[in-house]
């Protein structure tokens, strides 16, 4: 193919999705965005145009921080709510229902054309389980209890957040068994049903699992694997599973074993997802932002080389914002994210930008088959039409077509 053609057709093949989605969050910088030249384009505007959604946390005291949200209208296109949708923030105490921060985040979300990611019905883990549910001894009340609280929560935000983590953490933090939480008295396919729950209350959302550490604990990845191998084989109804991927302070990703661990998630027709991604680094190393540059990088590339791979997160925005500084087991300060605490890009912004634009500029036209013009004029109308459905068919649809 002439080079001038596939210039030609490549710019037009990775605009069209974002003008037929028509947001008007990024509409008109999307149509500045060019892969050729980086630095005209941002991570959010080049990941949807992979049909990647890139997204980032939302606090509800963080809607009214100006250069917060300016950045993350800029730079995301998704936002997972880091604490107001989960049980403790909520129902406190029984009955004591508090969707303030939740209803200002999703709101905001919605009114801003962002996705939004709900985290988190279950979180499978006493520490964080507010005290009243963990101390319920009677499996009948803890059911009622969760049952209760699911439905008030996914039915309260149905019409607006399409995708959510049904249940978080269900293994040990830093092991491979169950985790030691209240909700395994529930029986063991008390996860299932839950999701099953779900299914019920949300018949149109994406059903989610989403585990901790399983890219560096030890063994976890395979009991994370055998776990969600026996939901998906008793016909459990979940789409996907997340990979939260907070990684360690100076370690080195093995990016193709890292690359095969998703591959094992889609294998099961799942899609998959890098969730909560953060890379600390080591106080004093010298090296210290080009070594987390370079982990962000193989990171992202994994999942841009497995298909099923939807969705990267990353857990804050600046470094100021990180739970790590706070959590006590790292040296601090983490520095942990793509911004510094003054919002400037950091090289690891930098290294994810340039990657995600060499991708989408070498991303090949289907070459056998097919006339290159012919399928593009049938994206633009099959994406269109998908404006009409689900966000999810449109962005999959976008997705083929990339690929």
């Amino acid at each position: 193919m002439d080079s001038g053609l596939r210039k030609l057709l490549v710019s037009v093949a990775v605009l069209v999705p974002t003008l037929c989605l028509g947001l008007t969050r990024n509409a008109t910088a999307s149509a500045l965005c060019d892969p050729l030249q980086p630095t005209t384009c941002t991570i959010g505007e080049l990941a949807d145009q992979l049909g990647i959604r890139f997204g980032s946390t939302l606090e509800d005291f963080e809607i009214t921080d100006s250069n917060y949200t300016t950045v993350l209208l800029r730079e995301f296109t998704a936002i997972t709510p880091e604490n107001a949708l989960k049980w403790y923030t909520n129902q406190p105490s029984r009955g004591q229902w508090e969707f303030g921060a939740g209803d200002a985040v999703v709101n905001f979300a919605v009114e801003s054309g962002l996705d939004i990611r709900g985290h988190v019905p279950v979180w499978s883990q006493d520490a964080y389980t507010p005290g009243w549910v963990k101390n319920i001894t009677d499996p009948v009340d803890l059911l009622d209890a969760t049952v209760e609280h699911v439905t008030k929560v996914m039915t309260r935000y149905a019409d607006r957040i399409d995708r959510w983590d049904v249940v978080n953490e269900p293994l040990l933090t830093f092991g491979t068994s169950r985790s030691a939480s209240v909700y395994w008295t529930l029986g063991e396919d008390w996860i299932g049903n839950v999701f099953r729950l779900a299914r019920t209350l949300d018949p149109d959302a994406e059903l989610w699992i989403n585990e901790f550490g399983s890219d560096w604990v030890p063994g976890k990845h395979e009991a994370f694997l055998a776990l969600v191998t026996r939901l998906v084989e008793n016909g459990v109804p979940i789409d996907g599973v997340g990979v939260q991927t907070h990684r360690l302070p100076g370690a080195v990703l093995d990016q193709d074993l890292f690359e095969r661990q998703l591959r094992d998630f889609t294998a099961l027709n799942l899609e998959v997802a890098v969730t909560e991604l953060d890379v600390p680094v080591v106080p004093g190393d010298p090296n210290a932002f080009s070594r987390q540059a370079e982990e962000y990088r193989k990171v992202v590339a994994a999942c841009l080389a497995v298909a099923g791979c939807t969705e990267i997160t990353i857990w804050g925005i600046t470094d100021s914002d990180t739970w790590l500084d706070r959590l006590g087991y790292f040296a601090t300060p983490t520095r942990p994210l793509l911004f510094d605490d003054d919002f400037a890009e950091k090289p690891a912004y930098t290294s994810i930008r340039n990657l995600l634009a060499e991708t989408l500029a070498d991303r090949r036209l289907p070459e056998t088959g097919s006339n290159p013009v012919e399928m593009i004029g049938l994206a633009i109308v099959l994406i269109a039409i998908g404006g009409s459905i689900h966000r999810r068919f449109s962005r999959r649809i976008t997705r083929m077509i990339a690929r």
